[in-house]
């Protein structure tokens, strides 16, 4: 069974008052959120940073934080793409709601965003987290997945406008992140950032378990976008996991993941190691074939997958689903209608705004509009701010934050401490303390005394 989740970095402003340090502004956002939840407090005395003060695991088993002064929000742990998508959306609401509460508090307005830069050099992280056998060798998990992550940009970039860092070049390009990496294999997150991320903390037995930490990501507005971009993922790395993958090998990955980010009729071809030389969506294809003769990934995934790639080949803007090419389409118009270059700076807001975490972003309008597919309702995301995943341990780090909040005296991923006795509830399976353990245990005192 896979494990997975997300971890999302949002960009934020308060633009009514610049004299604000980001810092304070997400600190505001984590502190306002008025929804069920309990501090993460990390040591006795306090005497922690202002990033880990503002620390607060939720009810829905989800972690909301400041870091490197933004708001962040890590995902309860889910079995599925459907409730990763699902968390993930979860996470968005819960931020905005957040904001909403932020901007009473400070008296002026707190803008959050869903993107990965802010087109001046600064990017920031969206990051996946697989669970997979600590037995399978991690040559074979950089070797397998290189090639893959790489080349799945054309389904999962997010758009941009702007080539380079700093944006300094005009034009358009599928991924927000292409640009700021700079090695294939390393343990930074913020410099010389690495294609395949090497952080080894698998919050779980290490000696069965290691967490991919995946920092080679866009963050999404589309739903069909972050649902494949996380299926395929799980399902690629459960292929590798079952010893069934044979890898293409990209001659220069980090000179393909720009050559692919700035191709958008995704016709280039990338140079292999063997002579050949593929586009990015044969490279998805040999993927396809091999995860799906494996026997392995979600099936609605693997279907999704193929049908995509069929109309990339075809022609990549009838794929209006996807987030990059309905960015593209929208700035298209604009530019056609009122003669814009790419370098000019309403092209620049347009793409700023598609991140807005509000009704006045232009990927909002295409949602009414029915032009952009939502795959979950809005109900069931707001279930999912309050009610943990059913299937993993986090049903009871989410119950104990939301329920025994004032019982709770310190929470992580793999413990809870409860009381002034500092009584410990292990939680180093990922897989246990599920609901059905709770219900076996005759409810949740139950599962808890049984645990400490």
């Amino acid at each position: 069974m896979p494990l997975l989740g997300t971890e999302t970095e949002y960009g934020i402003l308060a633009p009514g008052r610049p004299e604000l340090h980001p810092s304070v502004v997400s600190a505001a956002v984590v502190d306002s959120y008025p929804g069920p939840g309990t501090r993460a407090r990390l040591d006795d005395d306090h005497s922690i940073p202002l990033e880990d003060s503002h620390n607060r695991f939720l009810g829905n088993g989800a972690r909301l934080y400041v870091d490197h002064a933004h708001p962040e929000y890590s995902t309860p742990e889910v079995t599925s793409p459907r409730g990763a998508l699902l968390a993930d959306l979860a996470g968005d609401a819960i931020v905005a709601e957040g904001a909403r509460a932020a901007t009473e508090a400070l008296g002026t307005p707190v803008l959050l965003f869903k993107n990965n830069t802010d087109g001046k050099g600064a990017s920031y992280g969206y990051h996946e987290n697989h669970l997979i056998s600590r037995a399978v060798a991690w040559e074979a998990i950089v070797e397998g997945f290189l090639p893959f992550v790489v080349t799945r940009l054309v389904f999962t970039g997010a758009g941009r406008v702007g080539l380079g860092q700093a944006s300094t070049q005009p034009g358009f390009q599928l991924s927000q992140r292409a640009d700021f990496f700079e090695a294939i294999t390393g343990l930074e997150t913020t410099i010389r950032r690495p294609l395949i991320n090497t952080r080894d903390e698998p919050h779980a037995d290490r000696s069965r378990w290691r967490r991919l930490h995946v920092i080679a990501g866009d963050a999404n507005r589309s739903h069909t976008s972050t649902w494949l971009k996380l299926g395929t993922a799980s399902a690629v790395l459960a292929a590798i996991e079952a010893g069934a993958l044979k890898p293409v090998r990209l001659a220069d990955p980090l000179g393909a993941v720009q050559a692919v980010s700035r191709d958008l009729g995704c016709t280039a071809r990338l140079e292999l190691t063997d002579g050949r030389r593929l586009t990015a969506v044969q490279v998805q294809r040999d993927y396809h074939a091999q995860v799906q003769a494996a026997g392995v990934g979600d099936a609605e995934v693997l279907g999704a997958w193929s049908a995509t790639l069929d109309r990339l080949e075809s022609g990549p803007l009838a794929c209006g689903e996807l987030d990059w090419v309905a960015k593209l389409n929208l700035l298209q118009s604009f530019r056609r209608r009122d003669g814009l270059d790419w370098d000019h700076p309403r092209l620049a807001q347009l793409d700023l705004t598609w991140a807005e975490l509000s009704d006045r972003s232009p990927y909002a309008a295409l949602v009414r509009a029915g032009r952009m597919p939502e795959l979950v309702s809005s109900s069931e995301v707001e279930r999912a701010m309050v009610e943990p995943s059913s299937d993993t341990r986090a049903y009871v780090r989410g119950r104990l934050a939301g329920e025994r909040a004032a019982s709770v005296g310190a929470v992580d991923w793999t413990w809870v401490l409860l009381g002034s006795g500092r009584r410990r509830v292990r939680l180093d399976d990922p897989f246990g303390g599920t609901a059905v353990d709770v219900g076996e245990a005759g409810g949740l005192d139950g599962y808890v005394n049984a645990r400490l």
